[in-house]
C-alpha cells in the first residue's frame, strides 16, 4: 500500500530522489560515504549490501572518462543534426553543469553522506543508492508540514522532523543542476539528486522557506477568479491544485490530470500569475535554477 501523510499534516512535495553521483572525471559515476574525519564508513553502515570500494580515478582513468564523454557529445550532436535533416526531433546532449563550488567534495572526493556514528545522516537508507538497489526500484523524498520522509516503492524507510533540518542548498556542479544538500541540526549532511531541476528548485525552496504552499483562501480576489476560470476548463473530478508562492512573489498554480498518451501516467496543467491574476513569466530561481 502506498504511503500517505497523517491526518494532522499536509504533503507539500513528493519527488523521486537518490544519492547524488559524481560528474567530474575523477569521480564520474561514483560516490563515497564519510565520517567527519573523511574516513570511509560504508562497511560500518548496518544492513547495507556490499559494493566496490570507492576510489578517485588517477590521471589515466580521468583521461579515459574525458575522451568517452567527448565522443558521446560528438555523436549526440551528429545524431541530432541527422535527425533534424530526416525530419525527426532534435536529440539534446546531456545538460551541462554549473560552476564548481567545492573542489574537495566534488573533484578530489564525492561524499554523499557526511556523518559520525550517531548523526542523523548516518541513518539514511541504502535504497537511496542507485548502485545497491534492485533495477526498477523507486526511492522518493516526501516533505510534509511536519517531517521529511524517504520512501522505497511507496513504503516509509526513514523520516526526521522538519525542525531537524538546518539548511537545504542546491548544488550547481551537477548534471542538469539537480543535486542538493540537506544539512541536519547536528551538522551531518547528505547530497541527493532529483530527476529534474524544477523539482530540486521547488524542494529546496520549500525546505529553506523561499517557496510557500498557499491555500485558495490566501489568494487575492483576482487570483481566485483566474483560478476558477482555469479550473472550469478541466474535468469536473480533477484534484485540487497545488498553489505555490514563488520567491519573486508570483503565484504558480498546478493541476495534475490523468495522462492520455501511451505510457503517460499523469500530466500537469497550470499557469503563473501576478497579484492581479494576470499571466506572468517566472523570474530566475522561481522554477528553474538561477544562473547566479
Amino acid at each position: 500500500m502506498d504511503w500517505h501523510p497523517d491526518s494532522d499534516e499536509m504533503q507539500l512535495a513528493r519527488y523521486p530522489v537518490s544519492f547524488a553521483t559524481g560528474t567530474a572525471a575523477s569521480v564520474k559515476g561514483r560516490r563515497s560515504f564519510r565520517d567527519r574525519q573523511r574516513n570511509d564508513i560504508e562497511a560500518e553502515l548496518p544492513g547495507w549490501p556490499e559494493r566496490g570500494t570507492f576510489k578517485v580515478r588517477r590521471l589515466p582513468g580521468r583521461i579515459g572518462v574525458q575522451i568517452s564523454h567527448t565522443l558521446s557529445g560528438v555523436f549526440a550532436v551528429a545524431w541530432g543534426i541527422l535527425s533534424e535533416l530526416l525530419g525527426g526531433g532534435v536529440t539534446n546532449p546531456e545538460p551541462g553543469r554549473g560552476k564548481l563550488e567545492d573542489r574537495e567534495n566534488e573533484v578530489a572526493d564525492f561524499p554523499v553522506m557526511w556523518a559520525d556514528t550517531q548523526d542523523t545522516a548516518r541513518g539514511l537508507p541504502w535504497q537511496l543508492d542507485p548502485s545497491r538497489r534492485p533495477h526498477g526500484y523507486v526511492s522518493e523524498i516526501v516533505l510534509t508540514t511536519r517531517r521529511l520522509v524517504v520512501l522505497g516503492s511507496g513504503t516509509a524507510l526513514w523520516e526526521t522532523p522538519r525542525g531537524n533540518i538546518a539548511a537545504a542548498t542546491a548544488k550547481r556542479f551537477s548534471v542538469g543542476r539537480r543535486d542538493f544538500q540537506v544539512t541536519f541540526q547536528d551538522g551531518s549532511w547528505a547530497r541527493l539528486t532529483t530527476n529534474a531541476s524544477p523539482c530540486t528548485v521547488e524542494l529546496v525552496g520549500l525546505l529553506s522557506g523561499s517557496h510557500h504552499r498557499l491555500s485558495e483562501a490566501e489568494l487575492s480576489p483576482a487570483q481566485r477568479e483566474r483560478l476558477s476560470s482555469f479550473a472550469s476548463s478541466l474535468p469536473a473530478d480533477v484534484a485540487r491544485p497545488v498553489i505555490t508562492k514563488l520567491p519573486s512573489g508570483l503565484v504558480r498554480v498546478e493541476f495534475t490530470l490523468p495522462g492520455h498518451g501511451q505510457g503517460i501516467v499523469s500530466e500537469s496543467r497550470g499557469f503563473v500569475m501576478d497579484e492581479a491574476g494576470q499571466d506572468a513569466a517566472p523570474a530566475p530561481g522561481d522554477i528553474e535554477p538561477s544562473k547566479a
